[in-house]
């Protein structure tokens, strides 16, 4: 039951653009107890992290083990997994990703400039926070055209996000970017030449590696390249300068 329940949640996604006006308001009375208790009981070893008013009444949102948002009736009977839209004003919106929003706005505020690798414009018009790992395919595409998102005015801020974990051989090797003396072009190296420049030690400089997946993981990043504005708004994986300025509109 449990493995079937984390299957069906690692495969969702994360959808975009949610209207402030769908999301509950902070003083809705929320009666969660039942269901907590109900939801913690039938799936062992998951926690309830916090419990929300839900847009349908009879209903709440919790978010599980501080990643995932489910959804179940008042009385902890039936359980709703997967995204829950709201039709509102023609447009469909996701009232769970207003909260990630919130979450990813808060957690940009608390990074440090010098832990990320940042590829600055001249003539900024934007900032982007990009989730990256240097085996990811797509993120190594978004790279080669660094440049000119750039040109375009866009300031790109690496955080690291090794999709495998903390204890993968990407996660090693981005321990050593980030302690690289010229960090910008030893992750340009990595992404497009393949070739991973050895620091002469791992100290301190490597934390953010590690404090950057966590981060990720509360964002709920689900693959990479995974792109934020400063705003905490999801614009998506891979996309051209063109598209990103559009998004960011």
């Amino acid at each position: 039951m449990n493995k079937w329940f984390l299957v069906v949640l690692t495969g969702l996604m994360a959808a975009c653009g949610a209207d402030s006006n769908s999301a509950p308001k902070s003083n809705d009375t929320v009666n969660g107890d039942k269901a907590k208790a109900a939801f913690e009981k039938a799936f062992d070893g998951m926690e309830v992290t916090e419990v929300s008013a839900a847009p349908i009444p009879g209903m709440v949102e919790l978010n599980v083990n501080g990643r995932e948002s489910v959804y179940m009736t008042e009385d902890g009977r039936h359980l709703l997994i997967g995204k829950l839209l709201e039709i509102k004003d023609g447009e469909v919106v996701n009232p769970a990703e207003k909260r990630f929003e919130k979450v990813r706005k808060e957690g940009i505020k608390t990074l440090d400039p010098a832990d990320m690798i940042t590829y600055a414009a001249e003539d900024e018009k934007a900032e982007v926070y990009v989730f990256t790992d240097i085996t990811c395919g797509f993120c190594r595409k978004l790279h080669r055209h660094i440049d000119e998102y750039n040109a375009a005015g866009v300031t790109v801020h690496y955080l690291a996000f090794p999709r495998g974990g903390p204890t993968t051989e990407a996660a090693a090797a981005m321990r050593h970017i980030w302690c690289a003396k010229d960090r910008a072009q030893a992750l340009t190296d990595a992404k497009l030449k393949d070739e991973v420049t050895q620091a002469e030690e791992l100290n301190e400089c490597a934390k953010p590696v590690d404090e950057q997946y966590q981060l990720g993981n509360t964002f709920d990043v689900r693959g990479t390249p995974a792109i934020y504005s400063t705003e905490g708004e999801q614009l998506g994986g891979y996309v051209t300068p063109k598209q990103l300025l559009e998004r960011l509109e």
